[in-house]
């Protein structure tokens, strides 16, 4: 398969996470929002959401990685999926995941705090009321934050498991392994992220050099959405790595 073609396939399948993502994460939202009406409490709608969907995106990513590496592009019956990786994914949630869910719920309680504030100070009825907060976790602004939301805990998802995968196969063939940023375009996007896709490998374990120009920060990160990076990096970003094999002496070829 040629390069250029792997690359629009994984653009269209980043693309499809990011919708699954933001459908569940607005059902969270609106469950938000019930749980808020009924209790004054926000719930963990959101958190279950985001654990359902990184599971499947992870386990699917770690097993077509290798298997892109491997040369195996062809759908199988079983796929490949290494035994060790199950106990990463339940470390990664444990870990990651909840201080994520954590960030998003706080962000979701001071926007209800503040609209319950503007209720009372209105003097809204009961159904006003309850009418303003679904309206807020599930009108317009909140399918424009869970789009924001998809986009960047997909992209997380999809390129920590990419990392993970080709690590774990570049270990375990001792084949040296080059990767590319791959932007793959949005409406507002960011020019220095445009500027990193040069269609030029670098090897697996250096970083891409990222500088943000509106803040001056430069960040060293070894793919897009790095947990390592400033959040003018991440935040809303739809880029992509994509790993290669690189030329060796016993192949005399890359992996495209």
């Amino acid at each position: 398969m040629r390069l250029t073609r792997y690359i629009q396939i994984e653009s269209r399948r980043q693309a499809t996470y990011e919708r699954l993502f933001a459908k569940e994460v607005l059902k969270a939202f609106k469950k938000n929002a019930e749980m808020w009406i009924d209790f004054n409490i926000v719930g963990n709608a959101v958190g279950e959401a985001l654990e359902k969907v990184y599971r499947v995106t992870l386990e699917d990513y770690l097993s077509r990685q290798w298997e892109q590496l491997d040369g195996n592009v062809i759908k199988k019956k079983e796929r490949f999926f290494m035994p060790a990786w199950s106990q990463w994914i339940e470390n990664y949630i444990l870990a990651t995941l909840v201080n994520k869910v954590v960030g998003i719920d706080d962000t979701t309680r001071e926007l209800l705090m503040q609209e319950t504030i503007a209720s009372t100070s209105i003097g809204e009825t009961r159904s006003e009321f309850s009418k303003r907060i679904m309206n807020v976790m599930g009108g317009a602004a909140g399918k424009r934050r869970a789009r924001v939301i998809a986009r960047t805990e997909a992209g997380n998802a999809i390129n920590i498991a990419k990392a993970k995968s080709a690590e774990d196969w570049a270990a375990q063939t001792d084949i040296p392994i080059g990767k590319l940023w791959i932007h793959r375009g949005a409406k507002d996007p960011r020019d220095w992220h445009v500027a990193m896709d040069t269609g030029v490998e670098i090897p697996k374990d250096e970083p891409f050099i990222v500088t943000d120009p509106n803040t001056g920060i430069t960040d060293r990160m070894m793919y897009p959405h790095d947990p390592s990076a400033s959040a003018g990096n991440v935040i809303n970003c739809g880029c992509l790595v994509i790993y290669v094999r690189l030329k060796t002496e016993q192949d005399g070829r890359n992996n495209f």
